[in-house]
């Protein structure tokens, strides 16, 4: 189904806030889910980022986007860091995020630990494609729209207590 990048972004911010996560970690979520799906990549890493809001990527990649941007700037525009294995997924998604081009970016295995290789400009201004449509299966709009829903309100006080009195009324009618 095609959905502007504008709102395919909104409804990842929305998913985000709604599982916990933080204004400025869902806003950056938001501009990778656009930037994953507008590649092609596996949607299904998207929800599962979702869902443990101490626990994600979505935690760890921005601290991942600091680090890569100032080891790119002390080395000269190529860094190598260690990741986390649940973030190799969603990590080329954030790193199209950084300020500058990116000539190069892969994650490759080194003593059984992922490990990001990103080599960029620090000195030159990014201008990254904004694509107007963007291409998302049904099957991530549907949950990412189920994620987004508010919660449902809970019952006041009054109406709780309202219904346990019906029930205690009920259970002492006689049966006939």
């Amino acid at each position: 189904m095609k959905q502007t990048d504008f709102d395919l972004r909104s409804l990842a911010v929305r998913a985000a806030q709604a599982a916990g996560f933080t204004e400025s970690q869902a806003e950056l979520f938001g501009r990778a889910a656009v930037r994953h799906v507008t590649q092609g990549r596996d949607c299904a890493s998207l929800l599962e980022a979702l869902h443990n809001p101490t626990d994600s990527p979505i935690l760890r990649l921005p601290l991942v986007l600091e680090d890569t941007l100032s080891a790119c700037r002390v080395l000269g525009g190529s860094a190598e860091l260690t990741l986390n294995p649940a973030d190799t997924e969603l990590v080329q998604s954030y790193v199209e995020l950084l300020p500058g081009p990116i000539s190069s970016c892969k994650v490759t295995i080194r003593n059984g630990l992922p490990r990001l290789q990103v080599t960029t400009s620090v000195t030159q201004a990014a201008s990254p494609e904004r694509p107007q449509e963007v291409a998302v299966p049904e099957t991530l709009l549907e949950q990412l729209r189920t994620l987004a829903a508010p919660p449902k309100p809970r019952p006041s006080f009054a109406e709780r207590a309202g219904q346990v009195a019906q029930k205690a009324n009920a259970s002492q009618e006689p049966a006939r």
